[in-house]
């Protein structure tokens, strides 16, 4: 791992430490967002930074502030619903154009582990380029009632603010009657409940029966309300592995023949 993607991550989890100020979001094209709910009227929208960051080889970060900020809108994260999702729609300006995608409307999102230790098997992407359309425009739609000027929108720390649906502001996806499916176009549900495990998938719109998504890494929420990411190991650091690891068995062999 070199220096570079070291800084990523200790910048990306000292974005969201930060002492209280206003506008605590400036939501950007491009940026992962993390929604929390628990059946009420209040929302919990984080943003993570940008999606470049997540298609880093092993990017790993503790968003640190995320404990604090569950315990003051839920209390803990029992019956806390949860999911990480983004789009980078190039379609419109401005967009990010550290992102690598394929499609105008490739999305980003979580799927729950039913087993915190496996991994899902990936999912089929939602169908064609106009079907996930329609769900990017729902990613854009909650990184829109971020602002602070809004009303029922308050400023919890840095990156984090809560959401009172009631208010004005509606989230169609953190309250879509089918579980948290971005605009009822995907065939699973993408919400995790309480503290686990959610994988995090790259889908390129495609054929859904024979596409899959690209997986880039998994995020835990602990039962204290702490998420981290950790990304993909990038194929150096699995030969840099086997290597030590070979080299090992040969040493403890060489021994034992002495």
């Amino acid at each position: 791992m070199n220096k570079t993607k070291i800084l990523l991550g200790v910048i990306a989890s000292a974005a969201l430490c930060g002492t209280p100020a206003l506008a605590q979001i400036n939501y950007q094209n491009g940026d992962l967002l993390a929604g929390f709910r628990n059946g009420g009227s209040t929302e919990l929208i984080v943003d993570l930074g940008s999606i470049a960051n997540f298609q880093t080889a092993y990017y790993a970060t503790n968003f640190t502030g995320m404990a604090a900020a569950i315990t003051s809108v839920f209390g803990s994260t029992s019956g806390v619903y949860w999911s990480v999702f983004g789009a980078n729609d190039t379609s419109s300006s401005p967009y990010n154009l550290a992102v690598t995608q394929t499609d105008p409307n490739t999305l980003w999102n979580t799927l729950a582990r039913s087993n915190p230790n496996n991994r899902t098997t990936a999912p089929f992407v939602a169908g064609s380029s106009a079907s996930q359309g329609l769900a990017v425009g729902v990613v854009g739609s909650i990184g829109g009632l971020t602002s602070s000027s809004l009303p029922g929108v308050t400023d919890i720390s840095l990156n984090i603010v809560s959401v009172n649906t009631s208010l004005g502001g509606y989230s169609s996806f953190m309250a879509d009657p089918n579980s948290g499916n971005l605009g009822g176009n995907w065939p699973y549900s993408i919400e995790n409940l309480g503290a686990g495990v959610s994988d995090l998938y790259q889908s390129n719109p495609g054929n859904h029966f024979t596409q899959h998504g690209s997986y880039l890494g998994s995020f835990t929420l602990a039962a204290n309300g702490a998420l981290t990411f950790v990304g993909v190991p990038e194929p150096s650091t699995w030969a840099m592995l086997g290597t030590g690891g070979l080299s090992l068995l040969c040493f403890a062999r060489a021994r034992r023949n002495k």
